[in-house]
């Protein structure tokens, strides 16, 4: 086991931008973001039964579109997609920009960057009602013994355990979004700093500003792999802890192209 944390820099890629979307269940603008899509993305609204369910994929969709489409000098519904060896998805060619997206509730965040590999995610805080049921399948132990002493610590005074366990999922949730190579089952294998983790939570608290998003507004979270497989693939990896929402956690991860095969 590595004893040490990877190292943080506060320093952030030039090229990484992010975007936190408002997700609304307006039926009336479906209809506009529809056209941006491609027929495949039609078919899959179509499959989508509950309003909300079809109000967050068609505007994070279209959302993504509009950037991608921006950034490549193409019209939104021009932008063309694909999947990696892996399953992961890229535009059509493999070339930049790299993007990610998530999404959740009444909000959606999106990284894209043209040097670096991103990965965000973005929950609710309630999205588990027994998070302590999960710790067994998704936490290091190391992880468990810092949210275990957190749950008398904070008790009165600060996050719950419960929330910071959610703002952990955020950034693991990040780091193998950015990863992009199945590794979900050492999710086990992987720990960052808890403690790091609940104070970065109280130092974004009320700084959540959906018009100026920024990685630099974000917190660096210190982490370390068991796995010297896992560890490697990780090299260099950074990681932010972001303001969310009320009610929401949220991270960023990113690497280095060249490090992904």
């Amino acid at each position: 086991m590595s004893t040490d944390w990877g190292a943080c820099h506060f320093v952030m890629p030039m090229s990484l931008a992010l975007q936190f979307i408002r997700i609304t269940e307006a039926s009336s603008a479906l209809a506009r973001l529809a056209s941006r899509l491609s027929a495949d993305e039609h078919f899959r609204l179509g499959a989508l039964h509950k309003g909300e369910d079809r109000a967050r994929f068609a505007v994070v969709r279209a959302t993504l579109r509009d950037v991608l489409g921006r950034e490549l000098g193409v019209p939104p519904d021009r932008v063309a997609f694909e999947a990696d060896a892996q399953g992961r998805p890229r535009l059509a060619g493999g070339g930049p920009p790299d993007f990610n997206v998530s999404h959740s509730g009444h909000w959606g965040l999106l990284a894209y960057s043209s040097d670096v590999r991103v990965g965000v995610d973005i929950e609710r805080l309630d999205a588990l009602a027994e998070p302590r049921s999960s710790w067994d399948v998704c936490l290091h132990a190391e992880e468990q013994r810092a949210l275990l002493m957190l749950s008398f610590t904070l008790s009165g005074h600060g996050p719950r355990a419960d929330e910071i366990f959610h703002w952990v999922w955020s950034l693991k949730e990040a780091i193998f979004k950015a990863l992009g190579t199945g590794l979900q089952d050492s999710l086990t294998a992987l720990s960052v700093d808890v403690d790091a983790v609940a104070r970065a939570v109280s130092a974004v608290e009320g700084k959540f500003d959906a018009a100026m998003p920024s990685a630099t507004a974000g917190c660096p979270i210190p982490w370390r792999a068991d796995d010297p497989a896992l560890a490697e693939a990780l090299r260099g990896l950074e990681l932010r802890l972001l303001p969310a929402p009320p009610g929401y956690s949220a991270a960023l991860a990113w690497l280095q192209q060249g490090k992904i095969g």
